[in-house]
């Protein structure tokens, strides 16, 4: 009876200064080629790590080490890594189909039967639709390999469609990209991100991914102009001098000439990331349509100042210069405010008082207030893009109630909203989206959310949530940019850790601060504050926090 086993199991010491494979050493005969630098802004198949093929009388070992490291060139279609593999696995696999980022050290045992299996720890994946999932912490992948040696060399004959890199290298090889959207009035972009590996044919890749369709959480709330079942009639896109030429099938010649237009927007908007495309040519069958500029409101940045609530007065603030809003003093000494919202056009105010929430005009200040609600126990009211005012209950008891400008309550299911505690919730810019946070300070939830909305705008429906970043300590999140979110969160009473997360993408932190309330951006990353337990507003600026203005009741910026 023979052994089943070799009893030979490879611990593979991970480093980023001898290590760029996601489970295995370099084989010794291999060389790694410095990184490109990003920064440089080039798309091309030449600018990765350079993994060498076979050498001669390769053992399983080396086959399978080599192999692994070859994940980290996908120059060509991964050409490299195929020569790892027989002749007739070479056409069949699909690196594409799954990414692993390795988190920790692998075991590799090699078998006696002729087949290999890696065990690795991983913390995150991307499905061929480019769509990152970060994983919980300890999650493994077993994967198994076999080999041949028919030709006369040990190749790999069976293998998964994925590949393996550690985060150094994914952080090289691969970029993140927004394929975008319609909300359902079409009025304005909405950002769905996507990681592909930066090289020629990611122009393809990205066309690819928006005839392709939203990602499952947000398809409720967004939609395309680009007819289903529309296709590229080439398979590709080309990029001439600057210049993407897309070719649509024929599908998509039942588009109205609005929705033609429309189209030229999604795929303009998408491919302009890349810094070897400056303008984008649309086509359908090869024959022209009418180019059109874009007239869509952006979600990147907001123009407006923060508004802040001080000295019993609403100001515009910038850091240095306050001017008092209006007749503001008055209304608020009327109402009794201690936070508020506003609209971007800085008219429609909800202020939160000690025995209600009231909406009122800021160019109306001699009206009488309305009020909405009685009570306390509110979070921080919100007035999103369409004018629709968000009003959420802290306990889990009680309803979260949406109001229309008018100030009459509107028809909305709180779906998995209902019967949690809620520490924090957020609109982004566009209002297809929300961030929340449920739950208590030491055992809490961040979630992002479509927001569905009737054909009118009318916010009806939450669809089913996401978690973007893994911690049971934030008490409060909020939009950053169209692709971000930014979290205060609270692993101990010695700090508050911030952190900024991208939707479908990673997390990076700020330095800790001794307390923190909220967190707000003026809709860049750049531009982010953070408003402590003491009224003291800070602005974080290039890697410290400078502290601004103390003395501060609320503060927010219009829209947010």
């Amino acid at each position: 009876m023979k052994s089943w086993l070799k009893k030979l199991q490879i611990l593979i010491i991970v480093s980023t200064l001898g290590f760029t494979s996601a489970c295995a050493q370099l084989p010794r005969n291999s060389e790694i080629a410095a990184g490109p630098n990003l920064e440089a802004g080039l798309e091309t198949d030449y600018l990765y790590y350079s993994p060498a093929g076979p050498p001669e009388d390769a053992t399983q070992e080396d086959i399978l080490l080599g192999f692994i490291n070859a994940g980290t060139g996908p120059q060509n279609n991964y050409e490299i890594a195929r020569t790892y593999l027989t002749e007739s696995l070479k056409t069949e696999w699909n690196p594409g189909e799954e990414v692993l980022i390795q988190d920790g050290t692998p075991v590799i045992t090699l078998l006696d039967d002729n087949s290999a299996s890696v065990l690795v720890r991983i913390s995150a994946r991307i499905n061929e639709r480019g769509e990152y999932q970060a994983l919980p912490l300890g999650t493994t992948r077993l994967v198994e390999v076999n080999f041949d040696n028919s030709s006369g060399a040990w190749r790999i004959s069976s293998a998964p469609n994925l590949t393996m890199v550690i985060r150094p290298v994914f952080d090289v090889i691969f970029q993140a990209y927004s394929i975008y959207f319609f909300d359902k009035q079409r009025k304005h972009l909405v950002p769905d991100v996507r990681w592909f590996p930066l090289r020629a044919s990611t122009s393809t890749r990205l066309v690819s991914a928006l005839l392709d369709g939203p990602s499952a959480w947000l398809e409720n709330a967004v939609e395309s102009a680009i007819p289903n079942g529309t296709r590229l009639t080439l398979n590709s896109v080309t990029v001439t001098d600057g210049i993407a030429n897309v070719d649509l099938s024929a599908r998509a010649l039942s588009a109205t000439a609005t929705a033609k237009q429309l189209i030229q927007s999604q795929i303009r908007e998408t491919l302009l990331q890349l810094d070897s495309v400056f303008s984008v040519r649309v086509t359908i069958e090869r024959a022209g349509i009418d180019q059109v500029p874009s007239t869509l409101t952006g979600t990147e940045s907001r123009l407006t100042r923060p508004m802040a609530l001080a000295n019993g007065s609403l100001v515009d603030f910038d850091g240095v210069n306050e001017v008092e809003i209006g007749n503001s003093r008055n209304l608020i000494e009327k109402i009794g405010a201690v936070n508020f919202a506003t609209n971007a056009a800085k008219k429609t105010v909800v202020f939160t008082s000690s025995d209600g929430i009231y909406l009122s005009r800021l160019d109306r200040v001699t009206e009488l207030p309305l009020r909405l609600v009685s009570g306390t126990g509110f979070l921080p009211p919100v007035v999103d893009v369409n004018g629709f005012i968000w009003i959420v209950p802290a306990d889990a008891a009680r309803m979260i109630m949406v109001f229309n400008a008018q100030g009459q309550r509107i028809n909305f299911s709180e779906n998995w909203l209902a019967g949690v505690n809620r520490l924090s919730l957020s609109v982004s810019s566009e209002g297809s989206r929300i961030v929340a946070v449920t739950g208590d300070r030491f055992a809490s939830r961040v979630r992002v959310a479509a927001v569905i909305r009737t054909s009118g705008g009318a916010p009806e429906s939450l669809g089913t949530p996401i978690s973007p970043i893994r911690t049971s300590t934030a008490f409060m999140a909020t939009w950053v940019d169209s692709t971000q979110i930014g979290v205060l969160d609270s692993p101990n009473s010695l700090f508050v850790q911030p952190w900024i997360t991208v939707i479908g993408g990673d997390s990076r932190s700020l330095q800790t601060l001794s307390s923190g309330l909220e967190m707000v951006s003026s809709g860049q990353a750049a531009s982010v504050y953070v408003l402590d337990d003491f009224g003291t507003l800070f602005q974080y600026r290039g890697t410290n926090w400078t502290r601004l203005r103390e003395n501060i009741d609320a503060f927010h910026f219009p829209g947010n």
